[in-house]
């Protein structure tokens, strides 16, 4: 039995004498942000549909920044299972590659001269060198990339292109920073966003097949576009479908338009809330984005209902949530 102590506005367990408090166990623990903070930035954090940054968040809830960030934080850490969930049914599968833009971010910029710098004093190469090779920057990349464009010299012999020793030194000076990402989702339903990796060469039936078989029931029909990683994806459901984007993106009914629409959501959230964020938060990010996805349809009301039996359990600290992986870099 537990009994309250007014003097210390705790509570105290009558067995083993250790007094609590009614926050115990949840991401309000230890916090000495007044709950009415607290419940205003659940209703922000689940409502908003590009999301809410820290900067944005201090300003409404009157706090600085850096304890906005800590908050916002907390509430994701409550979401670690979002994505975590069984598909079933028409599901639609694809891959797509998001990343910050470096012309928007001036910590991006300064790391990928430190990057060339390094390169340079590692291959022993002169500006003057790089530019003879044909390594040479392109003004104006692709939204949502923020590779270096390389000018390789490639030599075609016989209809292939020959990849010579020169074009292997050139791929030591990319700068990669786009992180590649699988989506599943039923038809007008529930998705679930998975990363793959840092690159194309991610993108493996290795990686790719065991999230196809966690996450979508046998009995499902899958429904790709044209890549050759998904052949032999009919073996594992019962029935598989592609649309052939060069003909058209919807054929016969078939399409894979709705994890196309699910991609422009979250790189428009990316783009134009999150646009620097780091690799080893971006899983927490894709779980924030899963969880209003899944839930586009409901009122306010019953997202924020929603969310609040999930803050049971999942305590985090500052040093866990600031602390990377080993194999993980700063995006």
């Amino acid at each position: 039995m537990n009994y309250y102590l007014s003097s210390r506005n705790i509570y105290k367990c009558s067995n083993c004498y250790k007094q609590f408090s009614v926050t115990q166990g949840t991401i309000f623990h230890r916090s000495k942000v007044p709950l009415t903070k607290w419940f205003m930035a659940i209703y922000l954090f689940t409502t908003k549909k590009r999301g809410v940054s820290s900067c944005q968040m201090a300003k409404w809830l009157e706090v600085k920044q850096h304890t906005a960030w800590y908050m916002l934080h907390r509430l994701r850490a409550a979401l670690d299972q979002e994505n975590e969930i069984v598909l079933s049914g028409i599901v639609e599968a694809d891959e797509t590659f998001v990343g910050p833009e470096i012309q928007r971010d001036l910590r991006l910029q300064v790391a990928k001269r430190k990057h060339d710098k390094e390169q340079d004093r590692l291959q022993n190469y002169s500006e003057g060198q790089r530019l003879k090779m044909g390594i040479k920057k392109k003004r104006g990349r692709k939204k949502g990339s923020t590779n270096e464009v390389l000018h390789q010299k490639m030599i075609d012999r016989g209809g292939t292109l020959y990849d010579s020793h020169e074009h292997r030194l050139l791929e030591r000076f990319q700068f990669e920073k786009t992180v590649v990402i699988l989506g599943m989702m039923e038809h007008k339903g529930r998705a679930v966003m998975k990363i793959l990796g840092r690159s194309k060469k991610d993108v493996t039936k290795k990686n790719v097949f065991p999230l196809l078989e966690k996450h979508i029931t046998s009995n499902s029909i899958l429904i790709t576009d044209q890549l050759n990683l998904y052949d032999s994806t009919s073996k594992l459901f019962t029935e598989h479908l592609t649309v052939n984007h060069d003909k058209g993106y919807v054929i016969d009914g078939i399409h894979i338009n709705n994890i196309e629409n699910a991609w422009m959501h979250l790189k428009k959230m990316i783009d134009g809330t999150y646009f620097h964020l780091s690799y080893h938060h971006f899983e927490k990010y894709l779980n924030e984005n899963t969880y209003r996805w899944n839930r586009r349809n409901e009122s306010e009301r019953n997202i924020f209902d929603s969310f609040i039996p999930m803050l049971a359990g999942k305590t985090t600290t500052y040093k866990k949530i600031i602390t990377k992986g080993r194999d993980k870099q700063v995006a």
